[in-house]
């Protein structure tokens, strides 16, 4: 008889015309002993029985046996279900009514609306607009989002020659109502990998890591040499690969420039150690205008800079520099600036922290992020796909795009936002720059035609010019597919560059790519496990950030300003130069 249980409409049944058993299937109480009515399809009596026995089942539509008292043979087909007797209805009467009841016509059966308040709105008027009696009764503002009343409305009311003008504002109806419980974002929400509550498995580390560019790689780097063990999580190259490989300490504050300048030491020592393809360069920032011309005279009050004015761009920039544009009039040329190879620089920090004792979980993918007292639990996906906890005393995020999401996991609103930028290069080149060397980085900073920044410069290592611009409205450019790149930026670059050079008209694309900024601030905090927001910035300057981010995680002295990049510090906020 297992099919009578496992028919999901309960049409099947099961007789036993020679033990004068009926197998019905029950969803309701019923108990062992019972006198029962045997019914039709349509409740009617067909005989009478007891019930022998309920067979429990799995699914809870057990069977019922019930023995026929009064029937048997063909006529137990007849019996397609039972009711207990005490609980048999009595028939119903039906009989004419004379009382009488107030009755009330409702309009909007989801409010409530009753005829009689549509027509105290209405008042002696012969027409009305659908909105104004939306607005004044409700009517339409329900589940049914006026699908139905309106409808109702006008036809009941063309006997009081009232015309309903207009439509109301098209919406659809409310079929599935969400309850603000189950838009509620929970921070706290936990991923499961399986669906069997199987664990899995955990291991302790002393530090741990996520996000493999140069932030992250610098983090690693150092809290290995300070022998805290840490383990990065890198899942791909993140935008620290892919930058336009520039560094230069002009910034309109002198702690940005601080800390660049004992980056470009860095960059120098790692060059010492292995080939980076480091180089001292200058940086060219073009003044437009009087307030960008002050801006660049003043920051040479801690930088090693000049200014020279536009009829001599061609003697101190590039022989090939387009004399007849007036566009500027002048430039500031910053010295103690460089380039080096993005790659080979990571790959580099990371060798060393690995050196050192660290380790590296390539092509692993970070899923969630939760708390467990003091701790961190970090939930990882393997290159193999295993899933395995990772728990430690001391979690870095320095995740670039993603920080803010994996951030909140934890309870800390970061208010960043990523911001797509991007990027290309040509093909190799002669050097263009002054003295045949490579043309130095050059920079407008004119909001110009949607951007707020065109610069780029020529590699030295393969004579390649490697560029930018920056979107001048953040927002616009926020979270958009990285593999597409714009038109409005393939034409400035072309202008700018075509604009200072006219010779680069000639020059082809080799590759344009797009990669991500975080912005609108730098979060550099130990204490929260924080090294996120370096606004396209973290080549130039994480290195120098995670030594300090180190150094003040072990209890060593650092500068009065690092404090200032914590989460809940003022900030170092770079607007003049960024």
């Amino acid at each position: 008889m297992d099919c009578v249980y496992q028919c999901p409409g309960l049409a099947i049944f099961g007789y036993s015309e020679k033990k004068n058993w009926i197998f019905l299937p029950i969803e309701y109480e019923a108990n062992q002993g019972d006198e029962v009515f045997l019914v039709d399809n349509n409740g009617k009596k067909v005989g009478e029985g007891v019930i022998e026995k309920i067979l429990l089942k799995p699914n809870k539509t057990n069977v019922a046996r019930v023995k026929a008292l009064d029937i048997s043979g063909e006529e137990l087909t007849k019996a397609r279900g039972f009711i207990i007797k005490d609980k048999f209805p009595e028939q119903v009467k039906i009989s004419k009514s004379t009382e009488k009841h107030p009755s009330e016509t409702y309009i909007c059966h989801c409010d409530d609306v009753k005829l009689d308040e549509i027509l105290n709105v209405i008042g002696d008027r012969k027409f009305i607009s659908i909105d104004e009696i939306k607005h004044t009764t409700r009517l339409g503002m329900g589940a049914c989002r006026g699908k139905r009343c309106i409808k109702r409305l006008k036809q009941t009311i063309g006997p009081y020659n009232i015309e309903i003008v207009g439509d109301a504002t098209p919406r659809a109806p409310l079929s599935n109502q969400v309850s603000m419980g189950e838009l509620l974002p929970h921070t706290s929400e936990r991923v499961y990998t399986n669906t069997k509550k199987i664990k899995n498995k955990r291991i302790k580390v002393q530090s741990l890591i996520a996000g493999g560019g140069m932030a992250g790689c610098s983090v690693f780097r150092y809290m290995a040499e300070a022998g805290l063990k840490p383990v990065l999580i890198n899942k791909d190259r993140g935008a620290s690969w892919r930058n336009i490989a520039g560094g230069r300490p002009a910034f309109s504050l002198p702690a940005l420039a601080d800390i660049a300048l004992k980056n470009r030491e860095i960059f120098e020592d790692l060059q010492k150690i292995a080939n980076i393809d480091y180089k001292a360069i200058r940086y060219i920032s073009f003044a437009h205008d009087e307030e960008t011309y002050k801006a660049l005279d003043a920051s040479r009050a801690w930088s090693d800079a000049y200014l020279v004015e536009k009829n001599n761009f061609v003697k101190e920039i590039s022989p090939y520099f387009n004399p007849n544009l007036n566009t500027y009039n002048a430039a500031l040329i910053t010295h103690d600036c460089w380039q080096a190879t993005p790659g080979r620089t990571i790959d580099l920090i990371r060798k060393i922290g690995l050196k050192n004792g660290g380790e590296i979980l390539e092509d692993c993918e970070l899923i969630d992020l939760f708390k467990e007292g003091s701790n961190t639990v970090a939930l990882v996906k393997l290159h193999t796909g295993e899933y395995v906890e990772y728990e430690t005393e001391h979690f870095v995020n320095a995740l670039g795009p993603q920080a803010d999401k994996f951030a909140k996991k934890l309870g800390i609103e970061t208010g960043l936002y990523p911001v797509k930028h991007q990027a290309f290069i040509t093909r190799r080149l002669p050097m263009l720059g002054k003295d045949n060397s490579t043309l130095d980085m050059l920079i407008d900073r004119r909001k110009y035609k949607g951007f707020s920044a065109v610069y780029g410069q020529q590699l030295a290592e393969t004579g390649q010019i490697i560029g930018c611009a920056s979107p001048a409205v953040d927002p616009m450019e926020t979270d958009k597919d990285l593999r597409i790149n714009s038109k409005d930026f393939m034409e400035i670059v072309s202008e700018i560059f075509v604009d200072w050079i006219p010779q680069l008209s000639s020059v082809g694309f080799q590759a344009v790519w797009s990669g991500y900024y975080v912005e609108p601030r730098y979060i550099v905090d130990a204490d929260k496990g924080l090294m996120i927001g370096l606004r396209g910035h973290g080549f130039m300057l994480s290195q120098y950030l995670a030594k300090l981010y180190v150094d003040k995680l072990t209890g060593k002295e650092v500068p009065s300003y690092f404090d200032d990049l914590s989460l809940d510090g003022p900030g170092l906020y770079e607007a003049a130069f960024k």
